[in-house]
């Protein structure tokens, strides 16, 4: 009887440990449904590829990467409600909840604030993709007193339907422009010795700039300072000078760019070097080259495309 009583008494402090585990956490997770693959979506220009996972009834992460001569990547998470507190939230990869069985690993950790969408760097984001193509959900718990009266928030990652989206996010990076506008808002050329052709590593770099200018509808002005020190007379580098502006300006309007948009900066005798005053200005690139400068309309301009953020959350994989 004694055993009986102790047994029933163990069956009654597990139930009530089960409600308060339950009761101390909401969770925001797919159902095991196949529409749920219907969650996973992409979207995508030669700028930028977007990965979007919806989170039901709380949100949606958003894996991204940006185009430059180094791709980079980073997630968001964009809870509806917002982060009511500062706290931190951790990234848990465990099997689907239709596994039996079931381990989970650490992946690493943030520090959120409210007012801010969580941010996830590259390494991190990177990880938790890895564990979604090998099947694996991603946990996302934090504490929030304000919102949730102190109770763990776990947003869930569902690899139901990932990898197929994944496919195409991958697709879509291999079309990226491999420049940003910071590769290209500064572009020194050169151009042949007495002519105002381009080289061929400088009309390459040329037209890399040309288009990144038809994808990028905040540019708004090219400044072009075109120079010649090759030849013996004033005039004669005056007159190589202005065939340098015109010939790149030329390549500008050829790729769509309105003539308002150009501006050719005008050279004179005063600007220019001679081969009388410098004998080795005929044989020096510094004395055929050119420099265009891109400006902005700031109202345009996509400031996600550009900031180098920091590797978040890359060494908290163990704490």
């Amino acid at each position: 009887m004694k055993k009986l009583t102790v047994l029933k008494m163990i069956m009654a402090l597990a139930v009530a440990a089960f409600s308060m585990s339950s009761y101390a956490q909401i969770r925001y997770q797919a159902s095991i449904d196949p529409s749920s693959k219907k969650l996973w979506s992409n979207n995508g220009d030669r700028l930028s590829c977007s990965l979007i996972f919806d989170i039901p009834e709380y949100g949606f992460a958003n894996f991204m990467t940006y185009s430059g001569r180094t791709l980079r990547s980073n997630m968001t998470i964009h809870p509806r409600l917002g982060i009511g507190q500062s706290s931190f939230m951790r990234f848990i990869a465990t099997k689907p909840e239709w596994h039996t069985a079931s381990s989970e690993r650490r992946l690493g950790r943030i520090q959120i604030y409210p007012g801010f969408n969580p941010y996830v760097g590259p390494t991190l984001s990177w990880k938790i993709l890895s564990e979604l193509s090998h099947g694996n959900q991603i946990l996302m718990p934090y504490t929030d007193t304000k919102l949730a009266a102190g109770q763990n928030i776990i947003p869930a990652i569902s690899p139901l339907g990932f990898k197929s989206a994944y496919h195409k996010y991958l697709a879509c990076q291999e079309n990226l422009i491999r420049v940003n506008f910071n590769d290209v808002k500064m572009t020194p050329l050169v151009f042949k010795v007495r002519s105002h052709e381009l080289t061929a590593k400088s009309q390459q770099i040329l037209n890399e700039q040309l288009e990144y200018i038809k994808l990028d509808k905040s540019i708004n002005k090219v400044t072009i300072r075109a120079y010649a020190y090759d030849m013996e007379k004033n005039a004669d580098n005056i007159a190589l000078a202005k065939d340098r502006g015109e010939a790149i300006k030329k390549a500008y309007l050829d790729a769509g760019i309105k003539e308002d948009d150009i501006t050719i900066v005008p050279f004179n005798a005063l600007t220019l070097n001679t081969k009388d005053d410098n004998p080795l200005a005929d044989e020096s690139v510094t004395s055929r080259n050119a420099l265009i400068t891109l400006d902005r309309d700031n109202a345009l301009i996509n400031k996600d495309l550009e900031v180098d953020a920091p590797d978040v959350g890359a060494d908290s994989g163990a704490y």
